[in-house]
């Protein structure tokens, strides 16, 4: 644990219950599906450049990309717990997989009543990364070839398959699992 974030929380709530509301549902749904389809639009660009995800000159790149989505997932789950009425008194850092990884403890949420709100602190850090996954799409595929276009690849891969495939996962003790 590093700091307490509930003051914070408190101070922006106004903001976080305009980012949570059906409204910003509508503009989620519409940021990924054009995200998505961007990704499908340039197939071979990407798959290509999937081959050279872990080269040795990539891996400062996508650490860092690592630590930006993980960061702001954690803030997805804070925020949706704040928005329902729980409280976020923990902040720190953990060590996942050798990896320093920011955490937030959203457990106050799991004595919710709603059973909806529940799973919206739950999936609210995937569905941050899949936002942050389709701007980073955006850019990579209006990019030129540089630091910029491979950091932005680096953001899309993490915040995308890395998130499915861990967070989603049922059978991992992450936000899929609860």
């Amino acid at each position: 644990p590093l700091l307490d974030p509930d003051a914070f929380l408190d101070r922006i709530k106004p903001v976080v219950r305009a980012v949570i509301s059906p409204i910003a549902l509508v503009i989620w749904l519409v940021v990924v599906g054009w995200g998505f389809k961007t990704v499908i639009d340039h197939f071979p660009e990407l798959r290509e450049q999937t081959q050279r995800v872990l080269a040795p000159g990539n891996l400062f790149l996508l650490y860092l990309a690592l630590i930006l989505v993980k960061s702001l997932h954690e803030f997805g789950h804070a925020f949706a717990c704040k928005r329902y009425g729980g409280e976020v008194h923990v902040l720190g850092v953990m060590i996942l997989i050798f990896t320093p990884t920011p955490f937030m403890d959203a457990t106050s949420s799991w004595g919710f009543r709603s059973r909806r709100q529940r799973v919206l602190v739950g999936a609210a850090g995937m569905m941050v990364e899949l936002f942050v996954a389709s701007f980073a799409a955006f850019f990579w595929a209006r990019s030129g070839p540089g630091t910029a276009h491979n950091l932005a690849y680096n953001v899309m891969f993490i915040a995308s398959v890395s998130t499915l495939l861990f967070n989603g996962n049922p059978l991992l003790r992450y936000d899929g699992y609860y």
